[in-house]
């Protein structure tokens, strides 16, 4: 695949093969359009006659075009000639390419079935269309695929899938297709095959589980859920797909699923798939915090394991189950911790939460003192609370303080990101910046809250080192109700011009009398 320069520059390179290269360089051209898909063979056709003041355009003019050499055997040269500026060479190149049986010539015609041209796209079917096999589907839907918002690529496809299908049997294309390394080819071919019912659940499953394309393996997984034969889903039920993993999950009959295996799906690396595994427990009758409780007490367990296992107490366990959910703030791994921050919040009273996470603020990991900072947060603790992750060296605490700060709303929110904008971490010191921006364009005249005189001389303090420009710093002011000194300027004269202020409001005054008059 190459990127909208990388097509400009293989453009020119290849025009100039095309018109003063031999045969060498006519082998090695289409060498490398041979090695191009769909998308990029789009991409290089627009590129060739696109112009540019600095090099013009790349297949243009009239010298050195449809030459003896332009039915050169392994259609490279009519290939480059079919992405002539001129519509008239680009006709003449695609009656050429009719005569070539190249996969290059394939592509290339495949490509002018879009073309604006009516003449041009005529030619090009006349030549393509006996070439239409199973052998060749497979780059010329790839082409169209690549091309189906254009205004012509709707029509180009039916017809192309008439063809192949008075040719080929459904059956055998959609078996060719499907196996295809290209994956819009494979997803067509999925597609197509499921709507005319040509696809076995076999062939789901199968999909469903080892399909290298996420998009595909979770829309075979959602064609599965209509499948008459709940039996086969069993299969998917240590599928790499989460998606696959729901429906094996959803589908499977009491019988064909143990209670080992819904055991091993209650700490699944998914939260979604342990949820669901959590209600079918619950209406096989098992106890689910029992078995997280048990989980726990292994010591040798994964640590992603024993963070699901947390994760679960947090919804179905109970008030003595907080001690154990406390132990883990202290473990080794960082996404146990994470986890047992959830957990004290699932399982604590809300003044317990509030004492036992923020300690937590000042946690190394920044997943760990970000989860305290948003479960705080949802606590409705004071801002103040974040005092002491403000004043760690740790940028990590201190970006959870921000949170935790600006979560509170207000001209607290204006007061964490002045803060923020002016920390030594670039990071938060951006976010703070892009904080205050936002708020002077969307929230600074619906900030209704009372200012108290000492957070208005704690945002004065901190307004100059915040890093915005002049304009934005009077607007905080002006908001906040601050006094910033007067912006003087100097006249040409060698005297003190008026406040730019002053004479903003004069001219605003004028404006208003001649309106009113």
């Amino acid at each position: 695949m190459i990127t909208a320069k990388g097509a400009r520059e293989l453009a020119t390179r290849l025009a100039a093969a095309a018109t003063k290269g031999g045969p060498a360089d006519w082998l090695a051209g289409s060498q490398t359009l041979e090695r191009l898909d769909g998308r990029s063979w789009l991409l290089l056709d627009q590129a060739a006659r696109r112009f540019t003041y600095a090099d013009g355009t790349p297949v243009s003019g009239v010298r050195g075009w449809l030459g003896t050499a332009v039915g050169e055997p392994s259609g490279f040269v009519a290939a480059v000639s079919s992405m002539h500026v001129d519509g008239r060479f680009r006709e003449r190149a695609t009656h050429v390419l009719a005569a070539a049986s190249s996969p290059v010539a394939t592509s290339a015609l495949s490509v002018r079935l879009l073309d604006h041209v009516p003449q041009v796209r005529m030619q090009a079917w006349e030549g393509l269309r006996p070439r239409l096999a199973p052998d060749t589907a497979e780059l010329v839907v790839d082409v169209l695929l690549a091309g189906r918002n254009r205004q012509h690529a709707a029509q180009a496809l039916a017809d192309v899938q008439d063809a192949l299908l008075q040719a080929t049997p459904a059956s055998e294309l959609v078996s060719r297709l499907a196996a295809s390394d290209r994956r819009h080819v494979r997803r067509w071919a999925f597609t197509f095959g499921h709507t005319r019912e040509l696809l076995t659940s076999e062939d789901l499953v199968a999909a469903a589980r080892n399909d290298p394309d996420q998009w595909l393996r979770a829309t075979c997984a959602d064609w599965l859920m209509a499948t008459p034969d709940a039996h086969q889903l069993a299969a998917l039920l240590d599928a790499n797909s989460v998606e696959a993993r729901l429906v094996a999950l959803t589908r499977v009959p009491d019988a064909d699923l143990s209670d080992a295996a819904l055991g091993r799906l209650l700490t699944d690396r998914a939260p979604r798939v342990r949820e669901q595994a959590r209600w079918r427990a619950h209406r096989r009758g098992l106890n689910v915090a029992s078995h997280y409780r048990q989980e726990l007490t292994d010591a040798g367990v994964a640590a992603r394991v024993r963070a699901a296992c947390l994760d679960g107490l947090a919804v179905v366990g109970d008030q003595t189950d907080l001690p154990t959910c406390v132990a883990h703030l202290d473990h080794a791994s960082v996404r146990v911790r994470a986890a047992a921050v959830n957990a004290v919040l699932g399982r604590g009273r809300p003044d317990e939460a509030v004492q036992l996470l923020t300690p937590v603020l000042l946690d190394p990991g920044a997943r760990v003192s970000a989860a305290a900072a948003r479960g705080l947060a949802r606590l409705g603790v004071p801002a103040s609370t974040a005092a002491v992750a403000w004043a760690s060296t740790q940028p990590a605490s201190r970006r959870a303080a921000w949170r935790l700060s600006r979560e509170a709303g207000g001209w607290h929110r204006v007061e964490a990101d002045l803060r923020a904008a002016a920390d030594p971490d670039r990071h938060l010191a951006s976010l703070g910046r892009a904080g205050l921006r936002n708020w002077l364009e969307v929230s600074a005249a619906t900030t209704w809250g009372r200012l108290p005189d000492e957070q208005r001389a704690r945002i004065a303090d901190r307004l100059p080192s915040s890093g915005l420009d002049d304009d934005r710093q009077r607007m905080v002011a002006f908001h906040a109700g601050i006094k910033l000194p007067s912006a003087e300027r100097t006249c040409s004269s060698g005297g003190t011009a008026e406040p730019v202020a002053t004479k903003q409001r004069r001219w605003l005054r004028l404006v208003w009398h001649r309106w009113h008059r």
